[in-house]
């Protein structure tokens, strides 16, 4: 150990910045990083240190793990927040993933620029992922398993414990006289990741014993390939992309496994999670079709790749079109918006009424005839599934104003904005 205290494998030294958040969930590995770091910060003034529980809600004793977490923090003069968190358990993707999703979610909202996020998954955690990416049908960035480090927001995320397997840290917790949370999911093997840890791997480790240090091996040879391969195909997908979409008649000339990777790059780009080969497919499928008038889909948990003409678009899943919502607004202050459209935001002072584009909406530019709401949208390059999402500014009842689009200027707000996030919204 170094005059810390701290074995040499615990790489906190080599974390991206000084700005430090521990993920601190009270577990017996949270429990040794948030010792380890404090002890680390103790050492080096330039360090802040503070750390994060999250409260899932999950178990009937959440509230008490959130005070023991608050008591430990505390003896260690470490400031700690608690997030509550909502778990989608209706999402599709299964308990696992979604208390994983929310926890992420909470983490990017708390987390300051510059900070880099520290989780204590260890030797053996990476031995679980690899097992279960396999188990998944992965590609290369799945068995690369964990990475030690990655951008994490406007921050990074640093696993300093991976070279320390879960008996390494058992026993330095209790040569410490630490106390932890003893978390009962963690024995139902109804989860896969249990599975693995309680039935899967202790044949694994009977048969070979080095097993785990084996796959930690593996996973980091197949990181350096994967690796070099996201250098080489960056540059690619950036030549791909145009107006938040990629171009699907280009992609359609690779080589399939190129297509392939490429896809999961742009996936990683956007924060979505990777799909099983599965789905993979399916969007390959999308890409080789020659419809270009149809309106293809393919979805996994809460993300989804959609297709319009030559654009294939890779996104978060949008929530549900507030249809009948419509508000009164004098211009000022700026108008949030439904259903992930927005906000719009202008200096004039008047009175409008603002809704969602409708169906039946008639866009009647002075002088010119009048266009259905979808013929408008077509010429304006604006995919179905995104049509209705559109703010609609009206003066006494006459469309003034689509998005920014002015309309009738006569009528129309003056500088008018339209803030928004939503991906292949051209020139609107």
């Amino acid at each position: 150990m170094d005059s810390s205290g701290i074995p040499p494998e615990a790489s906190f030294a080599e974390a991206p910045s000084r700005r430090w958040l521990v993920a601190f969930s009270g577990g017996l590995d949270s429990t040794v990083l948030l010792h380890w770091a404090a002890q680390f910060a103790a050492t080096d003034a330039a360090i802040s240190l503070r750390a994060l529980h999250v409260h899932h809600g999950l178990n009937a004793a959440a509230d008490d793990w959130a005070a023991h977490c608050a008591r430990i923090a505390d003896s260690l003069a470490v400031p700690l927040t608690v997030r509550r968190v909502q778990v989608d358990l209706n999402g599709g993707s299964g308990l696992e993933a979604a208390a994983r999703t929310a926890r992420f979610a909470a983490i990017r909202e708390v987390m300051q620029p510059a900070e880099t996020v520290l989780f204590a998954h260890h030797q053996d955690d990476q031995a679980e992922t690899l097992l279960l990416n396999l188990a998944r049908g992965s590609g290369p960035d799945g068995l690369s398993a964990m990475p030690r480090q990655r951008d994490l927001g406007a921050g990074w995320l640093y696993r300093p414990l991976l070279g320390l397997s879960r008996a390494r840290l058992e026993a330095e917790a209790h040569a410490m006289r630490l106390s932890w949370i003893d978390d009962p999911s963690n024995r139902d093997e109804s989860l896969d990741r249990n599975f693995l840890r309680h039935r899967v791997i202790p044949l694994l480790r009977e048969r070979w014993p080095g097993f785990s240090d084996k796959a930690a091996d593996a996973t980091r040879r197949i990181a350096e390939v994967t690796t070099q391969i996201r250098e080489d195909d960056g540059p690619l997908l950036d030549s791909l992309t145009h107006e938040g979409g990629l171009s699907v008649s280009a992609l359609s000339q690779l080589e399939p496994a190129v297509t392939a990777r490429v896809l999961r790059m742009a996936m990683r780009r956007a924060g979505l999670p990777l799909p099983g080969q599965a789905v993979l497919g399916q969007v390959l499928r999308v890409i080789q079709s020659g419809r270009n008038d149809a309106e293809h889909c393919v979805q996994w948990g809460r993300a989804e790749v959609r297709r319009y003409r030559d654009r294939l678009f890779i996104q978060h899943r949008l929530p549900e079109v507030a249809s009948d919502w419509t508000t009164q607004w004098s211009g000022e202050p700026a108008l949030q918006l439904p259903s992930g459209s927005g906000e719009l935001v202008s200096g004039a002072s008047g009175s409008w009424t603002v809704r969602l584009a409708q169906p039946t909406d008639v866009i009647r530019q002075p002088g010119r005839p009048g266009k259905r709401l979808a013929k408008w949208c077509q010429e304006q390059g604006i995919p179905p599934w995104l049509r209705l999402r559109l703010p609609v500014v009206l003066r006494d009842e006459w469309i003034c104003s689509i998005g920014a689009t002015c309309i009738d200027e006569q009528i129309a707000p003056s500088n008018l904005q339209w803030n928004h996030q939503l991906v292949g919204v051209p020139r609107v």
